[in-house]
């Protein structure tokens, strides 16, 4: 019963990171929108874009912390779900950076 719990907690670890990936880039989108109604130098399409593929690097700003916080919290499950979460985003994120490049140039 216990690797069963642990798997829920791991989907569910990997749900959280997902959450906050939204959350994080509907506040990009919108600093984006201010960026571009100061500045009147880059489209809003050139700012998102820049964000929005840097977010598996922002990441780090907020995933490295919950997890020291949920292994403080000896979460385990959970723990391993962040980690799983965040390097599937890392993942993803190098492989829409490398298309990206491969066709611009």
């Amino acid at each position: 019963m216990r690797s069963r719990n642990e798997i829920t907690e791991m989907i569910s670890g990997i749900f959280l990171v997902l959450g906050i990936h939204i959350l994080v880039w509907i506040i990009l989108e919108f600093l984006s929108f201010i960026i571009v109604n100061l500045l009147s130098i880059y489209s809003i399409a050139q700012i998102l874009a820049i964000l929005i593929f840097s977010i598996g690097l922002s990441q780090l700003l907020y995933v490295v912390p919950i997890i020291f916080w949920l292994r403080r919290q000896q979460r385990w499950g959970l723990m391993k779900g962040v980690i799983i979460g965040a390097v599937l985003t890392a993942l993803l994120n190098g492989g829409c950076w490398i298309l990206i490049l491969s066709v611009s140039r």
